[in-house]
């Protein structure tokens, strides 16, 4: 999907709950977005409000199969 350039999603520092925008301070949640990198997927979010793109660290979704079952892991406590 091509189309206008768009801000570079921004970092945002998270103390506590994030439930309103950082920008316009918007509140309802956000929408999630998704974009190709090396590996798999950056997760960002966005306002529906004020369309600010942000990120709250670091979110790698990989593009590849996925892992195998790891009783380790996946079993919890």
């Amino acid at each position: 999907m091509r189309g206008k350039p768009v801000a570079e999603p921004v970092r945002v520092p998270v103390e506590g709950e994030l439930a309103s925008c950082p920008e316009c301070e918007g509140g309802g949640g956000f929408h999630v977005a998704f974009r190709k990198r090396e590996g798999g997927f950056e997760v960002f979010l966005v306002c529906p409000s004020c369309r600010f793109r942000f990120t709250v660290g670091e979110f790698l979704i990989s593009d590849g199969e996925p892992r195998p079952y790891d009783p380790a892991i996946d079993d919890g406590p």
